[in-house]
């Protein structure tokens, strides 16, 4: 089957054209000042990565409630952070390609520096499978109400700072993949349940957010194609739940993997390599883009690095790419690659950490952070594997 070529505009369902198939991938730097403020240096990596071809950027998730920081990223939860948020739009916009802003709340896998146990909220009383992870408590209905206008005011006030649109993070077992797993999901009310009660929120969520922000600008979901572990959401119940969401008016859904090829999710405890038995037999962008019946634009993710990797995704039935790693070794990947001159293309880090901040304009909590994952990316003095994780 053949796929879009990857240099080829597309108009989105809300009118907007995106001048090719490439987006920058949502990456975490973990260097926003403790008050959500942007710092200098994120602005930097995130500019530079944008002064190019890219048809848009998605940033960073952004935090919508204090209690739901798993990152010290950027704030969306007060109107302070109006200029931060301008000034992160402005950049975004750097090469003239389209600005998105995601929204997280990460539930019950709050960092405990960042959120004190007892304020860790989820949809229930479920610990993570992550080693050492709190047990939360349970959000009341209240709090579930309450928690929907959070991610309404933060997209208002991404699109007043000048966004062109709003990403709902749903995937990575945050809060929104948490209220649509049944491992994590076990409420009686009309938020949890059977399966029409758990994709509830993330539908009645979704809903909100285009009401607030318009039509006119961008909205897309970011969904993991299914959980590895056993008990959690299957592949098909993936399936039915973004043809659920397209119906709100999403302009696009983002298929979270560690590799395009592959069909195993990232599992809960971080690691990449699902149980025996829990690998689909076919690829979800397949799966998935089928589902969506071309409502909305389908996002591929995960180790997309040539242009032939390009080729391969959008023949699956993706519509768009987003470029992490690729992108984080080499910031101008894409220019290179529009130049036909993929031998000039960096596959490798820097072997120090000093190299690596210097010559790749990233922040230094970034670095550690990629360093602490020795199996992540290739260094250039041999260590670290081209790795199946993202940020």
């Amino acid at each position: 089957m053949a796929g879009a070529d990857p240099w080829s505009p597309l108009e989105l369902r809300c009118g907007r054209i995106l001048r090719n198939r490439f987006l920058l991938a949502p990456m975490t730097t973990d260097s926003s000042h403790e008050d959500g403020i942007v710092s200098g240096d994120e602005l930097s990596y995130i500019e530079r990565r944008c002064s190019t071809e890219f048809a848009a950027g998605i940033t960073a998730c952004a935090y919508v409630d204090d209690n739901g920081r798993a990152w010290r990223g950027i704030g969306a939860n007060r109107d302070e952070h109006h200029d931060s948020l301008r000034r992160l739009a402005e950049a975004v916009r750097a090469g003239g390609g389209h600005a998105i802003l995601q929204l997280y709340d990460s539930g019950r896998l709050a960092r405990p520096d960042l959120v004190a146990p007892a304020d860790m909220r989820a949809p229930s009383s479920i610990a993570s499978l992550r080693p050492g992870a709190h047990v939360p408590r349970a959000m009341d209905g209240d709090e579930v109400v309450d928690i929907i206008h959070a991610f309404v005011g933060a997209a208002r006030r991404g699109i007043d700072a000048g966004f062109d649109g709003i990403e709902l993070h749903g995937g990575n077992h945050y809060l929104l993949h948490q209220f649509f797993s049944p491992r994590a999901n076990a409420r009686e009310d009309d938020w949890g349940g059977l399966q029409e009660k758990r994709m509830s929120f993330g539908l009645c969520l979704a809903t909100a957010v285009r009401k607030a922000i318009g039509s006119s600008a961008l909205l897309g979901y970011r969904v993991n194609p299914f959980e590895a572990e056993p008990g959690g959401y299957s592949l098909s119940d993936a399936a039915e739940f973004v043809s659920r969401l397209c119906e709100v008016g999403l302009d696009y859904i983002h298929i979270s993997m560690d590799d395009f090829r592959k069909r195993s999710p990232q599992r809960e405890d971080r690691d990449w390599t699902a149980p025996e038995g829990q690998v689909g037999a076919e690829n979800p962008i397949e799966v998935l883009s089928r589902a969506v019946q071309g409502r909305a634009a389908v996002i591929a993710s995960g180790g997309i690095r040539t242009a032939a990797d390009a080729v391969e995704a959008l023949a699956m039935g993706a519509d768009l790419l987003a470029i992490g790693r690729a992108a984080l070794i080499d910031p101008e990947w894409i220019t290179k690659l529009k130049q036909d001159d993929e031998a000039a293309i960096r596959t490798a880090l820097p072997a120090t950490a000093e190299r690596i901040a210097a010559e790749l304009t990233m922040p230094a909590r970034m670095v550690d952070y990629i360093l602490s994952r020795p199996n992540w990316l290739r260094r250039e003095d041999g260590l670290g594997i081209a790795g199946e994780g993202r940020i």
